[in-house]
């Protein structure tokens, strides 16, 4: 048997989510540490990091997929293989800590519309990349 250690690479800060494992699209398990490892017989794998899922709608059966995830195509296990993953939102992670902190300051002192103006217009443009990456949203490298 191989093993196949997965390593999340995030910041001191950034909050410890917990992030399903899919290998060949069948569920691994789930990774709630920063480090996860897997027994595999040698081979090639397609391996995708997962967080978050489907969030139901009412009773019509019907869901929205607010997950984002990334998948790469070709893991090859001989004996052992690490698999590191990160998100690419540092920058915007960056940004939004600092459009909190204007928010929670905007509480207590009144700040120009123009603060307004142009949080909202960041959000908006927040959620459409987000929307557009989110099948390819974290850089995965494996390191073997």
């Amino acid at each position: 048997m191989a093993t196949l250690t997965l390593v999340h690479k995030r910041r001191f800060y950034e909050a410890r989510l917990p992030h399903l494992l899919f290998i060949d699209g069948l569920y691994a398990g789930t990774m709630r540490a920063d480090t996860y490892q897997l027994q595999l017989p040698s081979g090639s794998y397609q391996v995708r990091v997962q967080f978050g899922g489907h969030i139901p709608l009412g009773r019509s059966g019907r869901s929205i997929d607010l997950s984002v995830s990334s998948t790469h195509p070709k893991v090859e296990v001989h004996r052992s293989a690490t698999l590191t993953f990160h998100d690419r939102e540092r920058i915007w992670n960056l940004l939004f800590d600092v459009d909190l902190i204007l928010w929670l300051v905007s509480l207590f002192l009144p700040l120009p519309r123009l603060y307004k103006i142009l949080s909202d217009l960041f959000f908006v443009v927040w959620l459409v990349r987000l929307i557009l990456i989110r099948k390819h949203y974290y850089k995965v490298t494996v390191v073997n």
